[in-house]
């Protein structure tokens, strides 16, 4: 670890400090304008990635098509001919056989998508279908976006002001570095995806240890505050959307809380990507707020800023680096995640696997107990399933809000988050994140029936 003192020394930096002082600055400004100013009740970042996907209009669904053959094909090549060391080598140099096996399974999939033709069951609507009408449109230009604009909080300083600012609170109630805060900020007001991303870089650049990675992807990276609404909308409760935020942020956080001082997170090792093992006194550092430590703050980030490749080149290298990520990551979403869907819809797995969860909803006095768990258990595939199915169905507002809460909650979402977890590089087993899944829904349960009497 590089040694930082109180004042930094103009020999210190490779450019000149009133430069490094100017990128933190017009950085750090322009990445929270992005990411935290509403014009017209939209945050721009969100402008940003809708405005990219209305550019791309009838060819978006072309573009998610073409991923998984270029996919498989660059993947091909890359283990069979090209050169060691070569740009499309080190492209494919993390991915192995399983994901060959994928990029080939969902090229097939994008054939019949395509053609219309072959296994109903796997291609339709309620399938992969829906994952290229309804969810992977948002993937192939959040991604991109996120990419480029998460330079602005992550290379010139941000993200180490914010860290000696925020350590004494983050570090004692969730066993992570004060920084992380900033991780949960952008996925509340980008998305989920964004968040993950952010930490899947910060992990990479050697920010968080492979538990504290695990434990922000999966506890700070929430649904934004548009979809939350939408959900709640969705099922009539767009009355009761202000409170209901309140209480989904509160809850979660305690869940986060929660879930780094138990196992799985908590068998997770204290270590970086290089192997490097964090000790108790980085651990302990910080932990007291002082003067000193937001100076050592601003000092890192004029350092920070002092390293980078300046806006121009970090924001294009952000955008180019998130196509490539969204290009290994739609296929595995569309391949695994159809197969998911077409389970759920086809099969009465989920619903004979929702049936531990009705003993316990109706211990809670959750009214229509079965409809309620039959709901939440699909919200394991994807967000907005729970609200579908509860939205549609004739049931109490109770029932309603208890359902539409925890599947907020539950932030893990084969489609949507748990496939980018792991394809992001984070080291976790799926089988973990399955285990976290179920652990959330049902410690959230009985703090969220609380929430549903005091209302109801």
């Amino acid at each position: 670890m590089v040694q930082h003192e109180d004042v930094i020394n103009e020999s210190n930096l490779k450019t000149s400090y009133r430069r490094s002082l100017f990128l933190f600055i017009f950085g750090s400004i322009s990445g929270i304008f992005i990411f935290f100013v509403q014009i017209n009740g939209q945050f721009p970042f969100e402008a940003i990635y809708k405005g990219l996907l209305n550019l791309l209009g009838d060819a978006v669904p072309y573009i998610i098509l073409s991923y998984p053959p270029l996919m498989m094909i660059g993947f091909i090549y890359a283990k069979k001919f090209a050169k060691e060391g070569s740009k499309i080598c080190n492209f494919f140099e993390e991915d192995n056989t399983f994901h060959g096996v994928v990029y080939v399974f969902s090229s097939i999939l994008a054939v019949m998508i395509l053609l219309q033709s072959g296994i109903s069951v796997l291609y339709g609507p309620k399938s992969a279908g829906f994952m290229v009408t309804d969810i992977l449109p948002f993937t192939i230009t959040i991604i991109p976006v996120g990419g480029a604009v998460l330079p602005l909080l992550a290379s010139f300083g941000l993200l180490d002001v914010i860290g000696s600012v925020l350590e004494p609170i983050m570090r004692p109630a969730f066993k992570v570095p004060g920084k992380s805060a900033l991780d949960t900020i952008a996925s509340v007001v980008g998305a989920a995806v964004v968040g993950i991303f952010l930490t899947a870089s910060l992990y990479k650049d050697k920010h968080y240890t492979t538990k504290e990675a695990l434990l922000i992807s999966t506890g700070f990276s929430l649904n934004s505050v548009g979809y939350c609404a939408f959900c709640v909308g969705y099922v009539g409760l767009i009355s009761k959307f202000n409170i209901m935020f309140l209480m989904y942020l509160v809850i979660t956080y305690a869940l986060a809380a929660i879930m780094v001082r138990i196992p799985p997170i908590k068998n997770y090792p204290d270590s970086y990507v290089d192997g490097s093992i964090q000790t108790e006194e980085m651990r302990s550092e910080n932990v007291k707020f002082s003067i000193h430590q937001i100076k050592k703050g601003f000092n890192n980030a004029i350092l920070k800023a002092d390293s980078s490749d300046g806006i121009i080149k970090e924001v294009s290298s952000g955008f180019i680096n998130g196509i490539g990520v969204s290009m290994k990551v739609v296929p595995m979403m569309l391949g695994i995640g159809g197969v998911v869907l077409a389970i759920n819809e086809f099969t009465p797995l989920f619903v004979i696997l929702s049936k531990p969860f009705i003993p316990i909803i109706s211990l809670l006095g959750v009214p229509e107990a079965t409809i309620a768990a039959q709901s939440i258990f699909v919200g394991g595939l994807d967000l907005f399933l729970p609200s579908a199915l509860i939205g549609a169905a004739a049931v109490p507002d109770a029932t309603k809000f208890f359902v539409v809460m925890i599947s907020l909650m539950q932030v893990l979402y084969i489609t949507e988050t748990m496939l980018p977890i792991i394809f992001f590089g984070i080291p976790v087993k799926f089988r973990d994140l399955l285990i976290l899944w179920v652990m959330r829904t049902i410690i959230a349960m009985p703090f969220v029936a609380i929430c549903m009497h005091l209302i109801y």
